[in-house]
């Protein structure tokens, strides 16, 4: 009996595990900030579309994280592997199995589709609406195109000053946290993009934004020791703004050619 319960144990927490990986990119915090870098460049008509949409909620940061906040409800359970595509050493776009049940790249584009489409329902679009605006955030997580075999670097363990974690985790959430800072404070020093840099960075295929995160973690996963803190902070919280403001750009860019 002691074997068979230290066994379902076991087996509960890689369960858990499973549940939990690569569903809370950004946290809370990176996906309003994601949003409101995005608000700042959405244009009057768009703002107005939105409103429209989604009425009293009609403020990004706001919806942002609803993806998150429902995964706790088993009615949308189906929507687990909407927030990730994962690509193998040896793997290219190109050549991957797709995951029948959806992935991050045919989500978002579905979801265009949904607000392009004048026959959707205001529901529809409002929904639609809240899923691009976290999967755009999620795209731009390096980890949320890691590796199939390491569950997009949830297996890969490190510490974070001193603390159990692993490389999925520190991306999404903990260097973020350890700034301290709200979501409108990241988001007003992360967006200062000129006009010119603003229409580059929004020319990017959601392919090619898959693409860029995965070319990011393909060398992020070199952790040496393993043994993450000050340093690694200095480092990357760079690319973690800028991946935050172009995430935010694009999303703009994205809801501005459709409701704009």
């Amino acid at each position: 009996m002691k074997d068979q319960f230290k066994l379902f144990l076991s087996l509960l927490i890689v369960f858990v595990t499973f549940l939990n990986q690569d569903v809370l990119a950004w946290g809370h915090t990176g996906h309003r900030a994601v949003a409101e870098v995005a608000d700042n460049h959405l244009t009057k008509k768009a703002k107005k579309q939105l409103q429209a949409i989604l009425g009293d909620s009609a403020y990004l940061p706001m919806v942002s994280t609803w993806m998150d906040d429902i995964k706790s409800d088993n009615k949308y359970s189906f929507m687990y592997t909407w927030h990730f595509i994962n690509i193998d050493e040896g793997q290219t776009f190109e050549t991957l199995e797709r995951n029948p049940k959806g992935d991050i790249i045919k989500t978002i584009e579905e979801m265009k589709s949904v607000l392009k489409d004048p026959s959707s329902s205001k529901r529809q679009k409002a929904q639609a609406v809240k899923i691009l605006t976290h999967l755009v955030g999620d795209l731009h997580q390096p980890f949320h195109v890691g590796h199939a075999s390491d569950w997009g670097g949830n297996k890969v363990k490190v510490t974070w000053f001193g603390n159990p974690s692993n490389i999925h985790r520190v991306w999404d959430s903990e260097m973020l946290g350890s700034k301290g800072l709200s979501y409108s404070e990241i988001a007003k020093y992360v967006d200062h993009a000129t006009p010119e840099e603003v229409k580059v960075i929004q020319s990017a295929t959601t392919v090619d934004m898959m693409q860029e995160s995965y070319a990011l973690c393909t060398n992020l996963y070199d952790v040496g020791d393993g043994k993450l803190g000050y340093r690694y902070l200095y480092d990357n919280y760079k690319t973690v703004e800028e991946r935050i403001e172009y995430a935010g750009i694009r999303l703009a860019g994205i809801l501005n050619d459709i409701l704009g």
